[in-house]
C-alpha cells in the first residue's frame, strides 16, 4: 500500500483527465510512461488509454467502479470498443441516457455505495440503479449538485471536502461503508476527486500536493 505523486499531461488534477477503480485506470492518449507505470505499480490496475468523446478529460467524463463503468451518451464508436476490447466482460459498459455529460463530477461511487446528483434526469437515475446493486443515494452537498468533485471513496476511505459536516460526514462514512474524513489535494484545493487516483492498493496524487496533504490522503485510504 503505497502513495505516489505524478502529473497527466502536465496537470496535477489528475482526477479530472483519468478514472480508477479497483481492476482498471482510463487515462487519455499522451500521458507519459513514466505516469503510466506509476498508475500500474501503484494501484495494482490494467491501464486503458483513450478519449471519451474525443475529450482528454476522461475523468470528467465518465464514472465507474470495478463491476461498473459509466460513460455519456456521445462516446465515439471506436473509443467505446477501445474500452470494451480492454474490459472484457468483467466490466458492464453503460452508456447514460443523460443530457449531463460530466459524469465524473456528477456521481462517485465504490463497490459498495453510490451518491449520485439530484440533477440527473428520473431515467438516468433509473438507469444507475438498475445497473447498480445496491442502494443509491440521489441528492446534492453543499447545496451543489458536484457530489463527484466533494467526494472521492475507494473501497477503504473516502475523502470530502472540507466544508461538510460532520453529519454529512458521517451519511457519507455509511453509504460507502468506509472510514471517511475530510482534506484539500494540490496545496489547498478542496475537492479531493481533482487530484487523486486511488483504490485499495494505493493512491496516485497530484505532484502539487504538500506533505501533510499526502500524509492525511495515506492516513484515511491506506493506513488502516
Amino acid at each position: 500500500m503505497d502513495i505516489a505523486k505524478t502529473t497527466i499531461l502536465g496537470n496535477s488534477g489528475l482526477g479530472v483527465f483519468a478514472l480508477s477503480t479497483e481492476k482498471y485506470s482510463v487515462v487519455p492518449f499522451g500521458v507519459k510512461d513514466i505516469s503510466v507505470n506509476t498508475l500500474v505499480e501503484t494501484l495494482k490496475v490494467k491501464v486503458i488509454k483513450t478519449t471519451i468523446s474525443n475529450s482528454v478529460l476522461v475523468g470528467t467524463l465518465s464514472a465507474g467502479n470495478s463491476n461498473t463503468l459509466f460513460l455519456p451518451p456521445n462516446i465515439g464508436e471506436k473509443e467505446l470498443k477501445t474500452i470494451h476490447d480492454s474490459l472484457g466482460e468483467e466490466v458492464e459498459i453503460i452508456e447514460l441516457n443523460s443530457k449531463f455529460t460530466a459524469l465524473g463530477n456528477l456521481m462517485v461511487l465504490n463497490d459498495k455505495g453510490a451518491i449520485i446528483s439530484d440533477m440527473f434526469e428520473k431515467n438516468a437515475q433509473k438507469q444507475i440503479r438498475d445497473a447498480l446493486n445496491f442502494e443509491v443515494t440521489v441528492g446534492n452537498l453543499l447545496g451543489s449538485p458536484l457530489v463527484g468533485s466533494i467526494v472521492m471513496s475507494t473501497n477503504r476511505g473516502a475523502l470530502v471536502h472540507p466544508l461538510l459536516s460532520e453529519e454529512e460526514i458521517n451519511e457519507i462514512s455509511s453509504i460507502f461503508k468506509v472510514k471517511t474524513d475530510v482534506c484539500t489535494i494540490n496545496r489547498g484545493i478542496p475537492y479531493p476527486r481533482v487530484g487523486i487516483l486511488a483504490n485499495s492498493n494505493g493512491a496516485v496524487i497530484g505532484s502539487d500536493s504538500t506533505g501533510p496533504e499526502s500524509m492525511r490522503i495515506f492516513e484515511i485510504l491506506l493506513s488502516h
